[in-house]
Order: C-alpha cells, then structure tokens, then sequence
C-alpha cells in the first residue's frame, strides 16, 4: 500500500473514529519522511559508537530504544518505496 492509499485508510471513513496514542504513534513513525528516517539513522550509528565505549548495561538498554524505532521507520520507507503508486516519479504510458 502506497503512502496516500495508506494515509486515506487512516482518515478516510473507515478509519477508527478514536484511535489509541500508539496506533497514531505507529502510523507516524511508518510516515516519516526520508529524510527524518537518514537523520534518525545518523543519530543510531553515533549512539552505535558511544555504546562501544559504555560497559553500563542501563545506558545500552536506553540506547536500545532509538535503534529499535529507527529500524522501523526504515521499513516503513522500504515499504513505501517497494509499493506502486502515484507521483513516485515513474514514466506515465
């Protein structure tokens, strides 16, 4: 499902009239942009070189966090690339 298909399913009519702060909060992180998902990538490879300075098990578990939603943000923009749709610069017929 392409992002616009995806964003209609969310807010069209049959969207969840009150959806829960983590279904809206999973449906950003998989609508980030490009650009946020390189920078949250940026931010994991530099926690990524600290945590091979850190032998404190707490601060690897904290840094655990930010990894884990960079790696999901970045397979929702697979996804979204992977997917057919509309203005993804393809040659009309």
């Amino acid at each position: 499902m392409d992002l616009l298909t995806y964003k209609a399913a969310e807010t069209g009519p049959d969207a969840p009239k009150d959806p829960s702060w983590g279904h809206r909060a999973w449906v950003w992180l998989l609508t980030l942009t490009p650009t946020a998902v390189t920078i949250m990538i940026g931010l994991s490879i530099g926690l990524g070189m600290v945590a091979a300075q850190v032998s404190q098990l707490w601060v690897l578990i904290l840094m655990c966090i930010p990894w884990g939603l960079t790696v999901i943000a970045l397979v929702g923009v697979l996804a979204r690339w992977m997917t057919p749709g509309p203005g993804r610069h393809r040659a009309t017929a």
